[in-house]
Protein backbone atom coordinates (compact mmCIF):
# COMPACT_ATOMS: atom_id res chain seq x y z
CA UNK A 1 0.00 0.00 0.00
CA UNK A 2 2.48 2.81 -1.21
CA UNK A 3 0.13 5.78 -0.91
CA UNK A 4 -0.13 5.17 3.49
CA UNK A 5 3.43 3.77 3.59
CA UNK A 6 5.27 6.51 1.53
CA UNK A 7 6.23 8.75 4.83
CA UNK A 8 4.82 12.46 5.24
CA UNK A 9 2.14 13.51 2.46
CA UNK A 10 -0.44 12.83 0.43
CA UNK A 11 0.69 11.10 -2.19
CA UNK A 12 -0.78 9.70 -6.04
CA UNK A 13 -3.93 8.03 -5.29
CA UNK A 14 -5.03 9.18 -1.84
CA UNK A 15 -7.88 11.62 -2.41
CA UNK A 16 -7.32 14.79 -0.14
CA UNK A 17 -10.11 15.26 2.34
CA UNK A 18 -10.82 17.28 5.81
CA UNK A 19 -12.72 15.34 7.98
CA UNK A 20 -12.62 15.50 11.89
CA UNK A 21 -11.43 11.91 13.50
CA UNK A 22 -11.05 11.33 16.77
CA UNK A 23 -8.86 8.45 17.38
CA UNK A 24 -7.67 6.65 20.83
CA UNK A 25 -4.69 3.94 21.46
CA UNK A 26 -5.55 0.04 21.58
CA UNK A 27 -2.01 -0.60 22.65
CA UNK A 28 -0.60 0.01 26.48
CA UNK A 29 -0.73 3.73 26.55
CA UNK A 30 -4.22 4.42 26.84
CA UNK A 31 -5.25 8.20 25.29
CA UNK A 32 -8.16 9.43 23.05
CA UNK A 33 -7.13 12.35 20.57
CA UNK A 34 -8.66 14.39 17.85
CA UNK A 35 -6.88 15.64 14.70
CA UNK A 36 -7.81 16.13 10.66
CA UNK A 37 -7.71 13.04 8.21
CA UNK A 38 -5.92 14.97 5.06
CA UNK A 39 -6.03 11.61 2.77
CA UNK A 40 -7.96 8.58 2.28
CA UNK A 41 -7.12 5.30 0.20
CA UNK A 42 -9.53 2.24 0.61
CA UNK A 43 -6.58 0.65 2.77
CA UNK A 44 -5.49 3.72 4.71
CA UNK A 45 -5.08 7.23 5.62
CA UNK A 46 -3.07 10.27 6.25
CA UNK A 47 -3.82 12.49 9.50
CA UNK A 48 -3.00 15.38 11.50
CA UNK A 49 -3.27 14.96 15.18
CA UNK A 50 -2.61 16.99 18.05
CA UNK A 51 0.30 14.46 19.91
CA UNK A 52 3.18 12.61 18.55
CA UNK A 53 2.32 8.45 18.13
CA UNK A 54 4.75 5.44 17.01
CA UNK A 55 4.99 3.51 14.21
CA UNK A 56 3.37 0.19 15.63
CA UNK A 57 0.49 1.84 17.50
CA UNK A 58 -2.56 0.16 17.16
CA UNK A 59 -5.96 2.52 17.13
CA UNK A 60 -9.40 2.73 16.93
CA UNK A 61 -10.69 6.17 15.16
CA UNK A 62 -13.81 7.57 14.18
CA UNK A 63 -13.72 9.67 10.90
CA UNK A 64 -16.63 12.44 10.92
CA UNK A 65 -16.34 12.76 6.52
CA UNK A 66 -19.57 15.51 6.12
CA UNK A 67 -21.47 13.35 3.59
CA UNK A 68 -21.76 10.51 6.22
CA UNK A 69 -24.54 10.39 8.71
CA UNK A 70 -23.06 7.67 10.79
CA UNK A 71 -18.93 8.51 11.72
CA UNK A 72 -16.51 5.93 10.25
CA UNK A 73 -15.30 3.30 13.01
CA UNK A 74 -11.40 2.01 11.95
CA UNK A 75 -9.12 0.37 13.88
CA UNK A 76 -5.86 0.54 12.23
CA UNK A 77 -2.10 0.62 12.82
CA UNK A 78 0.53 3.64 12.77
CA UNK A 79 2.85 2.72 9.76
CA UNK A 80 4.85 5.92 9.93
CA UNK A 81 4.99 9.39 11.85
CA UNK A 82 6.70 12.79 10.77
CA UNK A 83 5.86 15.08 14.03
CA UNK A 84 2.11 15.37 14.63
CA UNK A 85 1.18 13.61 11.62
CA UNK A 86 0.86 9.69 10.67
CA UNK A 87 -0.08 7.84 8.20
CA UNK A 88 -2.69 4.64 9.10
CA UNK A 89 -2.98 0.89 7.58
CA UNK A 90 -6.50 0.20 7.65
CA UNK A 91 -6.82 -3.48 9.93
CA UNK A 92 -10.41 -3.39 10.74
CA UNK A 93 -13.38 -1.25 8.73
CA UNK A 94 -17.28 -2.82 8.98
CA UNK A 95 -19.10 -3.53 5.53
CA UNK A 96 -21.08 -0.45 5.91
CA UNK A 97 -17.98 1.49 6.02
CA UNK A 98 -15.98 -0.10 3.50
CA UNK A 99 -18.91 0.50 1.02
CA UNK A 100 -19.02 3.95 1.99
CA UNK A 101 -15.45 4.55 1.61
CA UNK A 102 -15.35 2.39 -1.56
CA UNK A 103 -18.22 4.76 -3.48
CA UNK A 104 -16.88 7.92 -2.18
CA UNK A 105 -13.31 7.26 -3.25
CA UNK A 106 -15.17 5.71 -6.64
CA UNK A 107 -16.86 9.30 -7.23
CA UNK A 108 -13.95 11.05 -6.04
CA UNK A 109 -11.81 9.62 -9.06
CA UNK A 110 -14.76 9.98 -11.45
CA UNK A 111 -14.45 13.81 -10.21
CA UNK A 112 -11.02 14.07 -10.52
CA UNK A 113 -10.96 12.71 -14.14
CA UNK A 114 -13.81 14.68 -15.57
CA UNK A 115 -11.64 17.74 -14.03
CA UNK A 116 -8.75 16.52 -15.77
CA UNK A 117 -10.46 16.35 -19.30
Amino acid sequence: MENVHDEGGITKGMVPVSWPVTFGSLSSQHFVSRGMILGVTASGCHIAGTMPLEVGMRLHMWGCPPAKPAPLSIRAIVVWVRGHEFGLDFHSLGAEDQQWLTEFLAEAQRQLLSQAA
